[in-house]
C-alpha cells in the first residue's frame, strides 16, 4: 500500500553524531540546502496510484528513492555506486534527513521504481511537477527560453555492416540454443561453428576479407529466415523477428529459392536496424543514436536557468518537428508557454512560426535563404509588408495593392488591378495571378512568416536579441560531461527518455541547491575591510 514519507524527523539525526566544526561545514554544503529546500519539492502523491491498497506491505519512501535516482544522475553513478553512497556517505544521510540505520535500499527497489516512472510518461510527470515547484519556489521568470538538440548514443557498441549481421545472427542462435536446443542442433555444423563455437571468426576479418565474409553472413541470414519463418514458436521469438527485420531491410529478395548469393541494399533506410541490442536506434546526419531536445529558460534577471522540457526523438528525425512538443511540455512545466523561444535555423520554418503563435510564443529562429534564381522571378519575400506582416505595402515594382480580402473563405490576399500590372516586365513570373479581372497575391500565413523572417533576421535588432540562444550549448555540454547524457547506461527509447529526464531533473536541482549554498556561504563571509 502507499505510505507517504513521515514528516517526523529523527530526534538524533546524523548531524548530532559529529563535532561542531564538521557540523558547521556540513551546514554550508549542498546537502543542507537539499535537505531544507529541495527534499519537500518531490510530489509523492502522484505515485500513490502505483501502490495498491491491498498489497499489504507499505512502499519504500518515494522521497528517498527519487532522491537516490536524482543523486545517481547528479554524480553520474551506476546503481551499485549510488547504493554504496547511500549506505556510507554522511552527506547523503544528512541531505535525505535519515539516520545511518535507515540508509539502505536494494537495487530491485530502484529497478521497480524506474519501471513505474516509465508508466509515468517515461518520467515526464516527475520532471514536470518537480521543475514546476522549483520555478515557483525560486520565483524564476520563464518568458524567454531557448531550445536545441544534442546527439547521444545508448549503451551499445557501434557496429560495421558485417558486425551488424554477425551479432544479429549470433544473438538469434544463442536464443535458439537456449529455448529450442533440438532445432539448433539440426542446423548445419559449419553454420553453428561460424557463430557459436568459433568466436571471432568474423570479428577479426581483414578489410580485404570483409566483403567475402559479409556475403557469407547475408547467405546465412537468408537460410535462417527461410528455415524458421513458418515455425510458429520460433517466429514469435524477439531475436528471430530482429533477424527477419535485418533481412528485409538489408537484403534484396532473390528471384529463386536457392540463390548462389544474396544481393545487399546499396543504401539501407536511416530507420533500419543499427544494433540488435537496441532496435530503436536510428541513423541520422550526426550518426547512430538518438536526439535529445532540451529547452531552458534564458532570462537575464534569473540567478540561474532551469531546463523546462526534455524530449527524445530518433536520430533521423528533423528538428522541424520538435517545436510543438517542446512548447506543449513547457506549458505543463511553467504554466504557460514562453513569450520568446530562441532556436537555431534547424527549427526555423513558416509552419513553426505560425504554430508557435498559437501558443502565444514568438519563435526566433533564422530561416535559410534560397539561392537566387533569375528565371523564377519575384517571390513573396520580395514584397514589402507592414510591421504586422499581414498586409502588403508594395510589390517589387512599387505598386500598392488596392485592397486586402479573404478569398476561398480562408486565405488572405492582396489585390492589384490589371491596369497596375499591365505594363510590368515581371508580369509573367509574378506570384500575383489573374483572378476575376484582377491580379491576386495569396498570403498564406506560413509563407508570409518566412518572408518576414528573412527580412527581420538581417537587422541588427534581431541579431542582438538572438545572441542569447548560444548559451544552451553550455547546458548540452554540462549534461554530457557531468551527468553522462552522451552515453546513458540504458538501451531502448523509453529507457533513454527516462534517463534523459532524470538527468535534466538532477541538473535543475543541482543549480537550485548550488545557488542556495553559494548564497549561504556569501552571507556568512565577513564583510571586506573598508580601505578608507
Amino acid at each position: 500500500m502507499f505510505r507517504p514519507t513521515s514528516p517526523q524527523r529523527p530526534l538524533f539525526g546524523v548531524e548530532h553524531r559529529m563535532d561542531p566544526t564538521k557540523r558547521a561545514r556540513l551546514e554550508r554544503s549542498w546537502a543542507h540546502q537539499y535537505r531544507n529546500h529541495a527534499l519537500d519539492l518531490i510530489d509523492e502523491s502522484r505515485f500513490a496510484k502505483y501502490f495498491h491498497e491491498d498489497n499489504g506491505r507499505p512502499n519504500k519512501s518515494v522521497r528517498l528513492v527519487v532522491s537516490v535516482l536524482v543523486f545517481k544522475e547528479r554524480f553520474d553513478l551506476t546503481d551499485e555506486e549510488a547504493l554504496e553512497q547511500l549506505e556510507w556517505n554522511t552527506a547523503w544521510h544528512y541531505a535525505l534527513d535519515i539516520t545511518p540505520e535507515e540508509a539502505h535500499t536494494c537495487q530491485k527497489t530502484l529497478h521497480n521504481f524506474r519501471a513505474k516512472l516509465l508508466e509515468d510518461d517515461q518520467g515526464a510527470g516527475l520532471f514536470e511537477s518537480t521543475t514546476a515547484r522549483l520555478i515557483e519556489t525560486a520565483e524564476l521568470r520563464t518568458g524567454r527560453q531557448r531550445q536545441d538538440s544534442t546527439h547521444i548514443l545508448s549503451n551499445i557498441k557501434l557496429l560495421t555492416r558485417l558486425g551488424l549481421f554477425v551479432q544479429t545472427v549470433t544473438q538469434f542462435l544463442e536464443a535458439l540454443r537456449h529455448e529450442h536446443p533440438r532445432l539448433c542442433a539440426r542446423l548445419p555444423e559449419q553454420l553453428r561453428e561460424r557463430y557459436l563455437d568459433r568466436e571471432g571468426y568474423f570479428a577479426d576479418a581483414r578489410s580485404s576479407e570483409s566483403r567475402r565474409r559479409l556475403e557469407q553472413a547475408a547467405m546465412d541470414v537468408h537460410q535462417l529466415v527461410r528455415r524458421f519463418e513458418g515455425h510458429k514458436r520460433v517466429a514469435r521469438m524477439e531475436s528471430f523477428q530482429l533477424l527477419a527485420r535485418l533481412y528485409s531491410e538489408q537484403c534484396v529478395a532473390p528471384e529463386t529459392d536457392e540463390p548462389e548469393r544474396i544481393e545487399l541494399q546499396e543504401k539501407p533506410s536511416s530507420s533500419s536496424l543499427q544494433s540488435p541490442s537496441d532496435p530503436d536506434v536510428t541513423y541520422g546526419h550526426k550518426g547512430k543514436g538518438y536526439e535529445v531536445q532540451l529547452t531552458e529558460t534564458c532570462e537575464e534577471d534569473n540567478p540561474y536557468q532551469l531546463v523546462t522540457s526534455v524530449n527524445v526523438n530518433d536520430a533521423n528525425e528533423s528538428d522541424q518537428h520538435q517545436v510543438q512538443p517542446a512548447l506543449e511540455q513547457t506549458e505543463r512545466t511553467c504554466g504557460e508557454a514562453p513569450s520568446e523561444l530562441h532556436a537555431d535555423a534547424g527549427y526555423g520554418s513558416g509552419e513553426n512560426i505560425v504554430g508557435a503563435r498559437e501558443h502565444g510564443t514568438e519563435l526566433l529562429a533564422p530561416i535559410g535563404s534560397k539561392p537566387p534564381n533569375p528565371e523564377r522571378g519575384p517571390a513573396l519575400v520580395d514584397f514589402e509588408f507592414d510591421e504586422s506582416g499581414e498586409q502588403v505595402l508594395s510589390c517589387p515594382m512599387g505598386e500598392t495593392p488596392v485592397a486586402h480580402e479573404v478569398i476561398d473563405g480562408q486565405t488572405k490576399a492582396a489585390v492589384f488591378t490589371m491596369e497596375q500590372c499591365r505594363q510590368c516586365e515581371l508580369r509573367e513570373v509574378c506570384p500575383a495571378r489573374p483572378r476575376g479581372g484582377r491580379r491576386v497575391l495569396k498570403l498564406h500565413p506560413a509563407e508570409v512568416a518566412v518572408a518576414q523572417r528573412r527580412h527581420e533576421q538581417q537587422t541588427a535588432r534581431f541579431k542582438e536579441r538572438h545572441k542569447i540562444r548560444s548559451g544552451i550549448e553550455a547546458t548540452n555540454s554540462e549534461m554530457k560531461r557531468c551527468h553522462g547524457l552522451g552515453k546513458p547506461r540504458v538501451r531502448g527509447r523509453p529507457r533513454v527518455g527516462l534517463a534523459a529526464r532524470l538527468k535534466a531533473l538532477a541538473l535543475n536541482i543541482k543549480r537550485y541547491v548550488g545557488h542556495l549554498a553559494a548564497a549561504a556561504v556569501a552571507a556568512c563571509s565577513p564583510a571586506p575591510a573598508c580601505g578608507c
